[in-house]
């Protein structure tokens, strides 16, 4: 049986791995965390890719088949170093799917939250102009956001007074649709959806799944 490997620096795993689950229950699933080193956010980009590499080196060790990032700000840093580096592994990232998605519903203005390595990477940019020559990007860094769900208070009163003031900063721009850049944020997508009914909203978590589901009908080779 194919067995997934999640991995993550911290509760983002969690909302990934019920999500994918809840669709794909017909698999074995395992999660990789660093909670020690959470958040990446703010970590040097040559921090992230030598925590990362360990990772992996130690769940191909353990004849991993798939490994799931599911972290926003490592995909930013690592993901296309991994794969160049590793050709004969499969490893799957959550930016490409989130843009993918967010270009395909949005009419043009696209807002962005996540970290601040994530944002500063301008990883969501060059992928958008990549598959996107009319679509504008409005990236803004909630540093702050990750930090709350690990600590418990993700809908407390004062963080979502934080969330609305920045999303309020979107809003100027006249965005259309949002992209919840940090798996952490998929708590936050149910009160965004209701409280900004007219904002699209893509959560990485979400269309991290989509992707795996269109890349397991193509690689019919890792069930044998």
């Amino acid at each position: 049986m194919l067995k997934i490997w999640i991995l993550d620096s911290g509760m983002g795993w969690h909302y990934a791995l019920l999500d994918i689950k809840s669709h794909f229950p017909q698999y074995e699933y395992e999660t990789y965390l660093d909670h020690a080193n959470a958040p990446y956010g703010n970590k040097t980009g040559e921090e992230i890719y030598r925590l990362t590499e360990v990772w992996c080196q130690t769940l191909w060790s353990k004849w991993c088949t798939l490994i799931l990032i599911a972290c926003n700000t490592i995909c930013a840093e690592t993901m296309r170093k991994l794969q160049d580096k590793h050709t004969d592994k499969k490893i799957l990232g959550c930016i490409i799917p989130s843009v993918e998605v967010a270009v395909e519903i949005s009419q043009g203005k696209i807002g962005l939250i996540g970290t601040n390595f994530t944002v500063n990477s301008g990883k969501y940019e060059r992928e958008i102009t990549k598959i996107s020559d009319t679509h504008m990007l409005f990236p803004l860094a909630t540093p702050e956001l990750a930090g709350y769900v690990e600590k418990g208070i993700a809908m407390h009163r004062y963080t979502l007074e934080y969330l609305d003031i920045r999303i309020a900063e979107l809003l100027e721009k006249n965005i259309d649709t949002l992209i919840l850049a940090c798996t952490h944020y998929t708590v936050y997508y149910e009160y965004l959806s209701v409280k900004y009914p007219p904002i699209k909203i893509v959560d990485s978590a979400r269309t991290q799944t989509i992707k795996l589901g269109e890349y397991l009908g193509k690689h019919t080779e890792l069930f044998t």
